[in-house]
């Protein structure tokens, strides 16, 4: 059953993301956990081929224990780095999820921060227990808002990205829009206030939480956008969002 998760934005427009179910979730790990072990397993038999001809006794002989520390340090920073880096660095996805079209964001609609991203991951032992993840998906399976323990100890939450629809292709590799999506009027009049509130310094609103809520809500609804860098920060996507839907912001003046 399809669960929504509404974020009401500081002028009272309320914004939807798609909550991920247990079954696409499950799919992400099982991806990140293959990756995972391709990658300790890489690991452990480069470590075998340094250790030459001891390495039959690799786990005996303590001059080999040099290995074993650097081995398990490996596993470690694999098991639990994985998902901490690759949910911050690569703005709330990892390999699993962005193949299966997941991010992780705050439940009020902002990013995921490194403290969230922390504290979700160390807690995902918990969630691991007593094995395959069960007490995970006990937890998500009878939360509101489809929340393991990592999440609710993080207030985060899992949403699913829109796949892109008509008037998207791809080109070199790298999706782009071929034609000006549809926005609604509130759509519209939100980009325009977020526009007007940045322009006016004397607003005693600040424009940080929206502008987190508003990268979040397009770039899952649209994703890249035509002439975005490599490397983007929110106000940067929503620029060129704004100059992709050529809109005006001396014409509206926001109503809602």
């Amino acid at each position: 059953m399809r669960n929504v998760l509404s974020i009401r934005t500081p002028e009272n427009v309320k914004l939807d993301f798609e909550l991920a179910s247990v079954g696409s979730r499950g799919v992400a790990v099982l991806i990140d956990m293959l990756i995972q072990y391709t990658l300790i397993l890489a690991a452990v038999l480069a470590l075998l081929l340094i250790a030459g001809k001891e390495s039959i006794n690799l786990l005996f002989a303590e001059d080999n224990t040099l290995y074993i520390v650097i081995c398990l340090l490996i596993i470690f920073i694999v098991q639990f780095g994985y998902f901490l880096l690759f949910e911050f660095f690569m703005k709330g996805s990892t390999l699993g999820k962005k193949i299966v079209g997941l991010k992780v964001m705050m439940a009020n609609g902002e990013p995921v921060s490194f403290s969230a991203c922390l504290i979700r991951n160390f807690i995902r032992i918990a969630d691991m227990l007593p094995g395959l993840y069960l007490i995970g998906i006990i937890s998500v399976l009878f939360t509101k808002r489809y929340m393991r323990i990592g999440d609710l100890a993080a207030n985060t939450v899992v949403v699913k990205i829109k796949k892109m629809e008509e008037g998207i292709e791809s080109i070199d590799g790298a999706i782009s829009l071929s034609q000006k999506p549809n926005l609604t009027a509130k759509e519209e009049a939100l980009l325009t206030e977020y526009i007007n509130r940045r322009k006016n310094p004397k607003n005693p609103l600040s424009s940080d939480i929206l502008e987190s809520q508003l990268y979040n809500y397009f770039f899952r609804k649209f994703g890249p956008v035509p002439n975005l860098p490599d490397n983007f920060s929110r106000r940067v996507y929503l620029d060129k969002l704004l100059e992709f839907l050529s809109i005006n912001t001396d014409k509206y003046q926001a109503e809602l």
